[in-house]
């Protein structure tokens, strides 16, 4: 099926609120492995794509380390480069250009989040679909800390570098825009998850499919409304599991119907 690249970035300093993310993205997490694992069961993924030889990365990478090195963090992780540049220059932070790209250099950081594959029957041949939110912590650098990131070694668009845990351990690495190709079948899905992020948690998360916050300002109404009904806290855990099941429910769908084709050929 025809995919979608979809970017995103966010800030949040407040490590409350960064922990609840976390633990709600877990559960997602967990439930597209189980999703995953079903998949892995089925025949109908043997006709999508061939398994990779390579042993493949987690499902599942929690991540909490220091790290120590060269740490290279595109400007891009903020919405405003310009005014992330400018304040890294005048901290006295090296600020290198790199085939037209501006990356600010650090020594030393803690990553703290977790980066997970996202469970979609065609994942296996796009070889994508990995979802990542990893904050960046460095409390003395306040326009750095709390920022979003993807974690890879090589070059910032990641083709030639390993990324997660296996990049943390290669030494020295690039902290970029976190991205995701994701399924047609998903795109509306991954617009209701990140308008969920930006409506309760990280009021500046922004995110692009095709056009800038995709959808939000269709969901921002409708959680408003449930806010106001049931109270915050109470809404917060209403909408996500809502997103758990829509999710679950594109997925089996998505299954069936591979399944389905795959009996088709061999009838």
């Amino acid at each position: 099926m025809p995919s979608a690249d979809v970017l995103w970035n966010g800030n949040c300093r407040d490590p409350q609120i960064r922990y609840r993310l976390l633990s709600y993205l877990h559960r997602l997490a967990a439930l597209s492995d189980a999703h995953l694992g079903q998949g892995e069961r089925s025949f109908a993924l043997s006709v999508v794509g061939e398994r990779q030889a390579t042993p493949p990365r987690a499902n599942i990478e929690t991540i909490d380390q220091e790290v120590s090195g060269r740490i290279a963090i595109s400007s891009a992780i903020s919405a405003h480069p310009e005014t992330l540049i400018t304040r890294a220059r005048e901290a006295g932070l090296t600020v290198t250009e790199e085939e037209g790209r501006h990356l600010i250099v650090l020594d030393r950081v803690r990553l703290r989040g977790i980066d997970f594959k996202l469970f979609e029957p065609e994942a296996p041949e796009l070889g994508t679909g990995r979802m990542s939110f990893v904050f960046l912590e460095c409390p003395e650098y306040h326009f750095l800390d709390g920022r979003l990131v993807e974690i890879a070694t090589g070059g910032e668009d990641g083709a030639d570098g390993q990324r997660g845990l296996d990049a943390l351990r290669s030494g020295n690495i690039s902290l970029r825009r976190p991205s995701l190709q994701v399924e047609s079948s998903l795109e509306d899905w991954t617009d209701c998850l990140f308008s969920w992020i930006r409506f309760f948690l990280i009021g500046d998360f922004w995110w692009q499919r095709r056009e800038e916050l995709q959808g939000y300002g269709d969901y921002r109404g409708v959680f408003g409304d449930l806010q106001t009904e049931r109270g915050s806290a109470s809404a917060e855990e209403a909408t996500f599991d809502a997103v758990l099941d829509t999710f679950s429910q594109h997925t089996e769908h998505r299954l069936g119907e591979l399944e389905g084709f795959a009996h088709a050929e061999h009838v």
